[in-house]
């Protein structure tokens, strides 16, 4: 078992990876250890941040919050709630994937792993709603970047690279967030028993549109049994689209979007306001894969392939879930199909996308790589980012490509 150290300040942060990095000592950075997520990586040494938590300042005005980065992705909604604000790009609770049941774990996990929601499509992804950073660098070096106001931009950029990168670069210490007004209403059209094509299509039409949608995603009958919801039939497949904002516009909005495909009318509904929350919580929370003992992979691919990417493998009674309006799909895998997974894979490269391993036991994570990207040179980039941050590679050294 590693050595665990846990530092209460940015200081003590910077002195612990600083007396690492003169030694050599591989670290494994970890926050709440809710997201299992990457290659499993064995270090002499942990660096556990779970004391650096709390907000640090939040002024709901200037529609920004910083936090330190281990305070609870629970504790920083719970804040933005009582002014009525919230995290537009809707960050997912991994808990139920995980443990089968509700853990949100840390801001700065969320960051370091570029969780996004349903939402991603229309609100950006999470590194597009952070506004700047304080994190210990593998030299033990402070590193700061960007600002604590939208208009302030300065080094945004590298705020973007950190965020995603798993704790290979940085150990963040700090985190300054966008934040936004809540949408008064959500109501959610529901077309049933179709196809994922003609899904993708509906998809399509409804964002040449300007009736705004910010949710899109579709459910193979076989998948949609999981809902409780007493407006929903489970027992066809389901293709949603969500529309907030006021009441009125969001009303005015669907029934735009009910003209626009008048020639389903038989099996249109709709999810009113509470019903439609709790849709896109369970869709954006990955609950149709609740507690899994199987391997879960993330798949982005343009939309216009998704329909051939699940055509190629309909007869391998594939389990997923469309969401981002066909960008992604998340797909279940038995966990020592190893053959399935290589497919797969293979696929993803030749349409373009590129795959994550979400959740797997870890015999896999210690065999298999986490990231399946078609752009090799995406790997070097990696490469070549690591040794400018953390030159020695001691900071969760492997955790996202084997040798980095």
């Amino acid at each position: 078992m590693s050595e665990i150290y846990s530092p209460s300040s940015e200081n003590e942060v910077a002195d612990f990876i600083k007396d690492c990095n003169s030694q050599g000592i591989p670290i494994e950075v970890i926050g709440h250890q809710t997201k299992p997520i990457g290659r499993l990586i064995q270090c002499s040494k942990s660096l556990h941040l779970k004391n650096l938590n709390g907000i640090i300042e939040y002024f709901p005005e200037e529609l920004y919050i910083k936090v330190k980065a281990a305070t609870s992705l629970a504790t920083v909604e719970s804040e933005l709630d009582k002014k009525n604000q919230e995290l537009s790009f809707e960050p997912p609770d991994m808990g139920f994937l995980y443990n089968g049941k509700s853990n949100k774990g840390s801001i700065g996990g969320a960051v370091a792993c570029n969780l996004s929601g349903s939402r991603r499509f229309r609100a950006g992804a999470l590194r597009d709603h952070i506004l700047g950073f304080r994190g210990v660098n593998g030299k033990g070096e402070v590193v700061k970047s960007g600002g604590t106001v939208v208009k302030n931009v300065t080094g945004y950029d590298v705020s973007k690279l950190v965020t995603g990168s798993y704790g290979t670069l940085v150990a963040l210490t700090e985190i300054v967030l966008k934040v936004q007004p809540k949408n008064e209403e959500s109501q959610t059209l529901l077309i049933h028993n179709i196809n994922l094509k003609k899904a993708l299509n509906i998809f399509s039409k409804s964002m040449q549109t300007s009736v705004e949608i910010s949710g899109a995603c579709f459910y193979p009958a076989k998948m949609a049994s999981f809902f409780k919801l007493n407006d929903l039939d489970t027992t066809t497949s389901i293709t949603a689209i969500r529309l907030e904002g006021p009441k009125i516009s969001v009303v005015e909005r669907i029934d735009t979007l009910k003209k626009l495909f008048d020639e389903y009318k038989k099996t249109i509904s709709v999810l009113e306001n509470y019903q439609s929350r709790i849709f896109w919580k369970n869709t954006t929370d990955i609950q149709f894969f609740n507690n899994s003992s199987n391997l879960i992979v993330k798949i982005i691919l343009p939309p216009i392939n998704t329909d051939q990417f699940i055509n190629k493998f309909e007869n391998e009674e594939l389990k997923y879930v469309v969401d981002w309006a066909g960008n992604l799909i998340w797909v279940e895998i038995p966990e020592n199909d190893s053959v399935l997974l290589k497919q797969l894979r293979t696929e993803v490269i030749k349409l373009d996308g590129h795959l994550t391993i979400i959740k797997a036991p870890n015999h896999v994570r210690i065999k298999e790589e986490f990231l399946t990207t078609i752009d090799e040179n995406i790997k070097v980039l990696s490469s070549k980012i690591k040794e400018s941050f953390d030159p020695k590679k001691i900071l969760n050294p492997g955790k996202m490509y084997s040798g980095i």
